[in-house]
């Protein structure tokens, strides 16, 4: 959900992410507000060489870093936009058992306009079972609810081959229970809901950077499971949903087809080693055919320093002719530096590679290079206070 002015809802948002300082707590009136923030500044350059190709509106060879916002590295030196964000989070908690959160986020990608992606109240049972509605990040990722965070995750961008959809967040209610069972701790989430996005910023990579498509998720129904212990965690994910696009002036969505998302993940942090792997099928017959995704990273901790290679693969099915069908990959090599526990430097290295018959944008003339494959160097400082 995109703010561009101010309205009741990004006015309470606002007042829960800045009535107490990032990091601090205070109490107004018997409610105890709680603040804090996260910021990342990047900056890349595209290091193919050769003229650049209008493609899409876009200056290419170039890289997509981010799907949701549109996030692209175009040739023609370095930028600072695709990655870069600023975000706030307040919550308000009334007493042990009800409580208010928000989230705003700011993205570079976006010209900085202001996004809610969180505001959802929480209703706790017990320790172990709580109910949250409002509006919520969509957890189809490992790394979904701290998508925006930078620090959370060692790549400078995450992953775009699997971390590259329409719909990120959704309006709803999900059912959380949590319990430690042993040496495991065990959480599992059902959820309901939907979104509706205008202007999506993903639709806008492959139709063209001035059109407009609207994209929606309806009856989104779906369930997680993790289980985790001191150095190995796993987690299991079922989604399915109702989809739907339209590019206005159309005022009627068009009609429904149904899709399943299946998502497994296992990482490890064994001693100095970091080892990252997630896999994603998503069953999109009624339209199309299906998403395949798989994300494989492996790094070695020495000191405050982190070595880190990654490889994640796309690949499309197509029902009707396997010639349109979209292909690519991304290898990256990544060096993170933590300079204290709440700060980085990320340096990153990515060679994305187009493996499809037909150049990875599809509105783009089939030539000997394709407009897919590109080279990226990209630095970031990510911060959380």
């Amino acid at each position: 959900m995109r703010i561009n002015r101010l309205s009741p809802t990004l006015t309470l948002a606002g007042l829960l992410s800045i009535i107490a300082p990032p990091g601090q707590a205070v109490e107004v009136g018997g409610i105890d507000f709680k603040g804090s923030g996260f910021l990342t500044l990047a900056a890349g350059t595209v290091l193919n060489r050769g003229a650049a190709q209008s493609t899409s509106g876009y200056n290419c060879p170039c890289f997509i870093s981010d799907y949701a916002e549109a996030g692209v590295y175009e040739k023609g030196g370095l930028q600072w936009r695709p990655d870069s964000k600023l975000g706030l989070q307040g919550t308000a908690a009334f007493n042990d058992r009800y409580s208010l959160t928000s989230q705003i986020v700011a993205h570079g990608a976006d010209g900085g306009s202001v996004e809610l992606d969180w505001l959802y109240g929480d209703i706790k049972f017990n320790n172990k079972l709580t109910l949250q509605v409002g509006r919520k990040r969509l957890p189809l990722f490992y790394y979904s609810e701290s998508q925006d965070v930078g620090l959370s995750y060692p790549w400078v961008h995450l992953p775009p081959q699997l971390y590259g959809w329409e719909i990120v967040s959704y309006n709803g209610a999900n059912l959380l229970y949590q319990d430690q069972w042993g040496n495991w701790s065990s959480g599992m989430n059902i959820f309901i809901g939907s979104e509706s996005l205008k202007d999506s910023g993903y639709w806008k990579i492959y139709n063209g950077r001035n059109t407009r498509t609207d994209s929606h998720w309806s009856n989104i129904i779906g369930a997680y499971i993790s289980l985790s212990n001191d150095w190995f965690e796993t987690r299991l994910l079922h989604i399915q949903s109702d989809i739907q696009n339209t590019t206005p002036p159309t005022l009627v969505f068009g009609n429904d087809t149904r899709q399943k998302i299946y998502g497994v993940s296992f990482n490890a942090d064994y001693a100095q080693w970091v080892a990252r792997s997630e896999f994603l099928y998503i069953n999109r017959k009624e339209s199309y055919g299906g998403d395949r995704t798989q994300l494989y990273g492996l790094g070695y901790r020495i000191g405050k320093l982190l070595p880190m290679v990654t490889y994640t693969n796309y690949r499309q099915s197509v029902l009707l002719d396997q010639t349109q069908a979209e292909a690519h990959s991304t290898t990256s090599l990544l060096l993170r530096y933590n300079l204290t526990t709440s700060s980085d430097l990320k340096l990153q290295y990515d060679h994305w590679q187009n493996h499809a018959q037909l150049p990875f944008f599809t509105g783009s003339p089939n030539t000997a290079n394709p407009i897919g494959s590109a080279n990226l160097l990209s630095v970031s400082y990510d911060k959380v206070f």
